[in-house]
């Protein structure tokens, strides 16, 4: 029989360690340069947790692609336009099991990624996460909060979805913002063909994927993305006017509209979708108001679609009045179309 000092020499068997997850980030920038690199910047890392760094862009620009391929990452140059097509891309050439995405203007808190790994490590069965944000105009540092406070987590386990659910979550932000938006890659990869569709509503594409899923969902109202308001912002800010708010949803319009109508048709009953047919109804009104043929007969239900829900970030009553006025007088519609696309 071994005596106790002969027991002790014995190496105990370690458990295994778990491989941890990799975070894939994947920056997408479209006929966009000046903005990244400082977005590079936002996303830092430790030591213990891995982080692949994949870039997808229309251009090439050397310093800067040293740079990622110096940190293991890579360079995806793309020549599509819809969003949804370069995130597909990035997917396609990442590696990790969990991604986040980042808008080339917009900048990760510096705890960003700690907090995201901490999120998945804790909830094994989570597949989609979502932060709150800070906006903070270009040339200007964004103000995160210091020290950033405790946890602030709603969490929706797998197997439960409510329409009161689903409305708050999106009320607090969860289908705006894809900078702020982190999926684990299975929850996608099956219809990386299907996100290739869409071309402008990735952020709400991603929010309905996840609510139609099993996964557990987690929405954190801290700010830990800063989002630049900016010239070339795509959709409108509440710090521009109301006709220059108006002139930038016109240009998108069609595009949310096509958007919303492909997410509508993958949801089942029951599900809370008052978001999307804004956005569809949204299409309807400008498309009417602008083009020569005859006002849509759905315009009266588009304008009342509008109404439906107090919070919404659509120029809500021009949209409204447009509709009315469409209902009265063609001409009359397309006389004030052209009024608010006209600088003031």
């Amino acid at each position: 029989m071994l005596d106790s000092a002969a027991r002790g020499s014995i190496p105990r068997p370690t458990p295994p360690t778990p491989f941890p997850e990799t975070i894939s980030v994947i920056i997408t920038a479209w006929r966009r340069r000046r903005f990244l690199e400082e977005a590079l910047g936002s996303v830092r890392t430790g030591a213990r947790s891995p982080v692949e760094l994949v870039v997808v862009s229309d251009f090439h620009n050397e310093d800067l692609e040293r740079e990622v391929q110096g940190h293991q990452g890579k360079w995806v140059v793309s020549r599509e336009e819809r969003w949804g097509a370069m995130i597909a891309d990035g997917i396609r050439a990442a590696r990790g099991s969990i991604i986040a995405l980042l808008d080339d203007d917009d900048l990760f808190h510096p705890l960003r990624l700690v907090e995201v790994r901490r999120a998945f490590d804790e909830n094994p069965d989570l597949g989609f996460f979502h932060n709150g944000h800070v906006s903070f105009r270009d040339g200007e540092p964004p103000e995160f909060p210091e020290p950033l406070p405790l946890q602030d987590w709603f969490r929706i386990p797998p197997g439960r979805r409510t329409r009161l659910d689903c409305e708050r979550i999106w009320t607090e932000g969860a289908g705006y913002n894809g900078s702020s938006t982190v999926f684990r890659r299975s929850l996608l990869e099956p219809s990386l063909d299907e996100i290739r569709d869409i071309r402008k509503g990735v952020p709400p594409y991603l929010f309905y994927r996840a609510w139609n899923s099993s996964a557990a969902i987690i929405v954190d109202s801290r700010p830990l993305t800063a989002v630049r308001i900016h010239s070339e912002n795509t959709t409108p800010t509440r710090f521009q006017g109301r006709r220059a708010r108006f002139a930038r949803l016109v240009s998108i319009a069609p595009d949310l509209s096509a958007d919303a109508e492909k997410i509508l048709a993958l949801l089942g009953p029951g599900v809370w979708d008052i978001p999307l047919r804004q956005m569809a109804a949204m299409g309807e009104i400008v498309s009417a108001s602008r083009d020569s043929a005859e006002p849509s007969r759905r315009l009266a239900g588009a304008a009342l679609e509008l109404l439906r829900r107090r919070r919404i970030w659509l120029p809500r009553w021009i949209l409204v009045t447009l509709a009315l006025v469409g209902l009265g007088s063609r001409r009359g519609a397309r006389v004030l179309f052209k009024w608010l696309m006209t600088p003031g």
